[in-house]
């Protein structure tokens, strides 16, 4: 259910719900170190004490470490382990690996920033699948023709 509430069906985050829960439980979190700052005044009812504590602690602050540890838990990019991109992701990946690819040679160092982006594409080609992995080629290969064309010298016409 949590992830209904903070995820699009399509994995991405609803920024404004986060953001919105966030602030509420750090709120809480805050007025939960003010409760335990207040702790003295309950000197002569240590049960009661114990029990502001308690409350404070638990009920303040547990949420946002909770909500916290939940979402380092989701991540599924663990050390170790292969990431796998969906396919939006790739698609994204090499739509700006595409057009770094174009704004590269309007620099001077274009051919260090192509080299960089040429190998970044083939990166993503290894790691693509099925059509995707065609795609990724394909553009890998843009960009090697790219490097290739400004490494020629240019002649007057």
């Amino acid at each position: 259910m949590i992830e209904r509430v903070f995820f699009f069906p399509d994995g991405r985050l609803r920024s404004r719900r986060m953001l919105g829960t966030v602030i509420v439980f750090a709120a809480f979190a805050l007025f939960g170190s003010l409760l335990s700052a207040v702790t003295p005044v309950w000197a002569t009812l240590p049960h009661a004490q114990v029990i502001w504590v308690t409350f404070a602690v638990l009920f303040m602050k547990v949420p946002l470490i909770a909500l916290a540890g939940w979402l380092i838990v989701r991540n599924k990019e663990l050390p170790g382990r292969e990431v796998v991109w969906s396919e939006r992701e790739t698609g994204e990946i090499l739509a700006y690996l595409k057009a770094e690819a174009e704004r590269a040679l309007a620099h001077r160092d274009v051919d260090s920033r192509l080299e960089y982006l040429s190998g970044e594409a083939w990166h993503v080609a290894d790691r693509a699948r099925g059509g995707q992995k065609a795609d990724a080629v394909s553009v890998a290969l843009e960009i090697d023709q790219l490097r290739r064309q400004a490494r020629r010298p240019r002649t007057a016409s």
